[in-house]
């Protein structure tokens, strides 16, 4: 992993403050980000939590862009690189890599995850559990470039089309309190 444990262990411990119900859930996480950053190495075996970082593009109409993969849609999610100094970093690289897009910002206040999700990880990754951190990015709707529509790879949709709910409650909520 290419961001420092203990600084994914500040990330964690921030949105955990927000977010304490959700304790539980991101214990695993916690628990072998601790031991890489007191051991200063893996000691699991290859069964330690995989992370990753996502983007959600939200434009000034308040729609979010999604990503075409395969058959279905989604955001722009993928695993530190060695020059990402933070997985917000790796959120906006990806979506440089997987759209295109550049200049985007973050809202005053907006800094940290707005939500870190659990799942199985790809066939891949083997049997482990993955964790996306998603962070909440904002751009002008004209930073996608018009070729990534017009070959079906990215739209702009609306937040009643995201999914899962817990993330479109919170994106409703963020944008209710910045308007």
């Amino acid at each position: 992993m290419a961001v420092e444990a203990s600084a994914i262990i500040k990330e964690l411990n921030h949105y955990l403050l927000g977010h304490p119900d959700e304790t539980s859930s991101t214990m695993p996480l916690f628990d072998a980000l601790l031991d890489h950053s007191r051991q200063g190495l893996c000691l699991h075996h290859g069964s330690c939590p995989v992370v990753r970082a996502g983007a959600i593009l939200m434009d000034e109409q308040g729609r979010a862009l999604a990503l075409r993969y395969g058959d279905a849609w989604g955001f722009a999610e993928g695993a530190p690189d060695p020059a990402d100094q933070s997985l917000s970093r790796t959120a906006t690289r990806v979506l440089e890599e997987f759209a295109g897009v550049q200049n985007v910002w973050t809202a005053p206040g907006e800094e940290g995850p707005i939500l870190v999700d659990a799942s199985p990880a790809a066939p891949e990754d083997g049997r482990r559990t993955r964790y996306g951190f998603r962070y909440l990015f904002r751009a002008h709707s004209r930073v996608l470039v018009p070729a990534m529509t017009a070959l079906g790879r990215a739209r702009w949709t609306s937040l009643d089309e995201i999914g899962p709910p817990l993330l479109r409650t919170r994106l409703k909520d963020r944008l209710a309190v910045s308007r």
